[in-house]
């Protein structure tokens, strides 16, 4: 899901040793991203136990059926994780020569040189084949091969398009908003369902205005190490302010239709519009201004509108 993790890394160059192996194994996974990842497609899992579409129609509440719901959601989140510990090790392994351009990424394992292709891509090889075991054995084929698509496209689409166009962005988004669709598929729900679109679609939009306030406040490294990110091509900021707000206010329509369609009830649309209010309001500030401190706001922004928003999904699905 990008580089959200970056924004929390201001460490000093440490000490040429290095922390440990694996400690620089843990690091190559980049945990906080990693994290969020596992929240979304367990939030998909969730979501699916509302619906009797998905496979919790055979749900019968008994000790046996409760451990096959945990099963799946346990093994579809560990899979997810993998996968995309995998990914972030082979993006940081394409981008070490940038990363020691920039002060927040030239402390990593990879860019100081400590950890290198041997390493990185047995590591990465181990964690996509048990990462994609895992949403096939708990989930479904289906699960799996999105599984696969979303660490293909983040590796072979999206990083090496980040020095060619600012259009990265929006091919970055789609791995980064597979995760709760793969949850939700790989409990048995289909892709075209409302719920499971809306799933993606959040993901999706929300990663523009979040992504783009990340590439604001850090644009001057991006600009340094050849990366071609909205903000760096765009010097004055009225393109990168007006799309965030764009993406924002889309962001608040297309939340709002789980509950015109009859799939949430009232609280997720209280929620739902909250958070849309105050992302767009942070990106209209942002149009106001076009400084530092409104695209740090920006950000903050979409990390609290996240977590309230799914939940609510999540605690509000199959109810009108």
């Amino acid at each position: 899901m990008h580089d959200t993790e970056a924004q929390f890394d201001h460490s000093d160059a440490p000490n040429d040793q290095g922390p440990g192996l694996l400690s620089d194994l843990y690091q190559l996974a980049k945990p906080r991203l990693t994290l969020l990842v596992v929240l979304t497609a367990s939030l998909g899992v969730a979501t699916s136990w509302a619906f009797p579409e998905t496979w919790e129609s055979r749900f019968t509440g008994t000790t046996t059926a409760w451990l096959k719901r945990w099963q799946v959601l346990i093994g579809i989140s560990i899979g997810t994780a993998f996968l995309a510990a995998a990914a972030n090790a082979l993006n940081m392994l394409w981008e070490r020569k940038q990363d020691q351009l920039m002060r927040r990424t030239a402390v990593r394992a990879t860019a100081r040189g400590r950890i290198g292709s041997a390493v990185v891509i047995p590591y990465a090889a181990l964690l996509t084949a048990l990462g994609t075991y895992l949403l096939w054995k708990s989930g479904n084929d289906l699960a799996a091969g999105m599984g696969l698509a979303s660490i293909i496209l983040y590796v072979l689409v999206y990083t090496p398009l980040k020095k060619r166009t600012p259009l990265n962005t929006l091919l970055g988004a789609i791995p980064g908003a597979l995760p709760p669709l793969i949850g939700w598929c790989g409990a048995g729900g289909s892709p075209w369902h409302p719920i499971g679109l809306t799933l993606f679609a959040i993901l999706f939009i929300w990663q523009i205005p979040h992504f783009l306030a990340i590439a604001w406040m850090h644009k001057e490294e991006y600009e340094k190490a050849g990366f071609r990110m909205l903000p760096s091509v765009d010097p004055e900021g009225h393109r990168t302010a007006r799309i965030a707000l764009i993406w924002s206010l889309l962001l608040w329509g297309v939340s709002l239709a789980p509950t015109l369609v009859g799939q949430a009830g009232i609280l997720y649309l209280v929620v739902a519009n909250l958070g849309g209010f105050w992302m767009s309001l942070r990106s209209f500030q942002l149009v106001q201004r076009r400084d530092r401190p409104a695209a740090r706001k920006l950000f903050f922004a979409s990390l609290i509108y996240l977590p309230p928003v799914m939940s609510a999904l999540v605690a509000s699905s199959g109810t009108s």
